[in-house]
């Protein structure tokens, strides 16, 4: 009996190949949930605008409400995936209910305010998913997590790609956009009973009522849908635990040293940059304030291009509402193949060599875009695709960038939502005060500020990375250095011993 226990330890506790691909798969789909129900708003920007009769700072202000939920969600995720991080599954099937349920009431609001509180509460899952989905990749692939970590990415694209095809039948449709309509025409759409409800905050020049809480509700059904996949799964992980166990107890004795050491970790430890970093504090306080910016600017950056593409279109260059969908949908394709693109290059181009390309091919795009795409809807459609190609993987790959020179601990992914929450908000009040006041113009200068400033950090980054190199590194050369000592230890043994 306990040779078959044993044999049967030695064989399940690491996962095959096939097992993590598997996992990783269900991880992307969860991603692609989270692109269901947090970029609803940029297709449905102008329609909430309408239902709750107000201006687009105030939009903007309330659609910010999700950057602050990530504050405290993240600090929370974090202390929550460190204490039980045998519990990461279960961790992301309730957070996705949690996140269905607040998609459904979203344009329901009655005013600004609950609209804002809505955010929060989407915002605050949305870290805690964040984080426990992230940790699952970086421990299942470990020093080969770029590829995985990029791609896992890569769902939240395909899923912010879906939401226009089944969002457009449900917008408000401006009077331009309809072929032959008269006021009488208007005006009669306007006053039957189906538009009752929306008569007091309809403009005048949208001639079909919104009914995006169709669209939301469509989007809520799927992340609720998926989230009883993380169910079955933390409850088949319960074996694989069980097993893990026993491999401590009877079979690695390099392990158990390590995890007993993880789970000893004092709060002071946790929270101590010198953890993370090998027992390097200044490298590690550098390395963590230049994330918290990277992150800061990247999140909030694509927060501002993801929610405000479509806008721009309708506002500035006067595309009808069809013409809107299609540019938003296009910029999501691009943000797919951008990450699934640079995913593959993973395998072979260094993610230090990544993070270069992705933010200087992304100021690039930014400068033209300034120049040209202010009045040229022709130069806005071409460059919105580069746009989105290259903003996509910023995100993954700094998250692989910082795997690979610090030990990302779930207080360590705190941070780095951290950065992205307090980077959203600035971002999105900016962003909303000079869209409404100075003009819709103003879009494009936002987004060739963001990818100045993700450049020079990128460069930062490397430059203080190249101080102490890949993590893994260090973990090889402490190994290598213990059994240098254990022998020369031997050997001092075996020379007392003859003398």
């Amino acid at each position: 009996m306990d040779t078959a226990k044993d044999e049967d330890t030695d064989i399940k506790p690491q996962r095959s190949t096939c097992e993590k691909v598997v996992e990783t798969g269900f991880l992307v789909a969860t991603w692609l949930a989270l692109g269901l129900y947090l970029e609803i708003f940029g297709p449905t920007l102008i329609d909430l605008k309408i239902k709750l009769n107000t201006d687009y700072e105030n939009i903007a202000v309330a659609v910010s409400g999700r950057m602050v939920g990530l504050f405290p969600g993240c600090v929370f995720g974090g202390l929550l995936v460190d204490k039980f991080r045998k519990y990461c599954h279960l961790m992301l099937a309730v957070c996705l209910d949690v996140a269905a349920v607040v998609t459904v009431f979203i344009p329901w609001s009655p005013n600004v305010e609950v609209l804002w509180f809505l955010c929060f509460v989407g915002g605050f899952v949305e870290s805690i998913v964040n984080i426990a989905g992230q940790r699952l990749i970086l421990k299942l692939w470990l020093e080969k997590a770029a590829t995985p970590m990029i791609l896992l990415h890569s769902g939240y694209g395909f899923g912010s790609f879906l939401i226009p095809l089944y969002t457009n039948p449900f917008l408000a449709v401006k009077r331009e956009d309809v072929e032959n309509t008269t006021l009488t025409d208007s005006y009669n759409i306007s006053t039957t009973p189906a538009n009752v409800m929306l008569n007091s905050t309809v403009p005048s020049e949208y001639i079909t009522e919104s009914r995006i809480e169709y669209s939301y509700a469509i989007s809520a059904a799927l992340v609720a849908l998926h989230s009883i996949t993380f169910y079955i799964y933390q409850i088949r992980e319960r074996r694989y635990q069980t097993f893990c166990s026993n491999e401590v107890e009877t079979i690695n004795t390099e392990k158990p040293v390590a995890e007993k050491a993880f789970e000893d970790r004092t709060f002071l430890q946790l929270i101590n940059p010198a953890t993370c970093a090998g027992g390097r504090m200044c490298y590690g306080i550098q390395i963590f304030v230049l994330l918290f910016f990277y992150f800061g600017n990247v999140g909030g950056g694509e927060r501002v291009i993801a929610g405000f593409v479509r806008s721009y279109s309708i506002d500035q260059l006067d595309f009808s509402k069809d013409s809107g969908s299609y540019i938003n949908t296009s910029f999501w394709i691009s943000f797919l193949i951008g990450r699934i693109t640079f995913s593959v290059a993973a395998r072979w181009i260094s993610v230090r060599i990544l993070v270069l390309i992705e933010s200087g091919g992304l100021t690039i795009v930014a400068i033209l875009m300034t120049i040209f795409a202010r009045h040229n809807s022709l130069a806005y459609w071409i460059l919105v695709q580069p746009l989105g190609i290259f903003l996509a993987p910023l995100w993954p790959s700094g998250v692989a960038w910082a795997d690979l020179h610090l030990e990302l601990t779930g207080m360590g992914m705190m941070l780095l939502l951290l950065g992205g929450s307090v980077g959203g908000i600035g971002h999105l009040r900016l962003i909303g005060y000079l869209y409404e006041h100075i003009g819709y113009h103003t879009f494009l200068y936002q987004v060739l500020g963001y990818a100045i400033l993700s450049f020079v950090i990128a460069v930062s980054l490397d430059l203080t990375g190249a101080q102490h190199g890949s993590r893994f590194t260090w973990n090889k050369k402490d190994s290598d250095n213990v059994v240098e000592m254990e022998k020369v230890g031997e050997n001092n043994v075996l020379e007392s011993k003859k003398l």
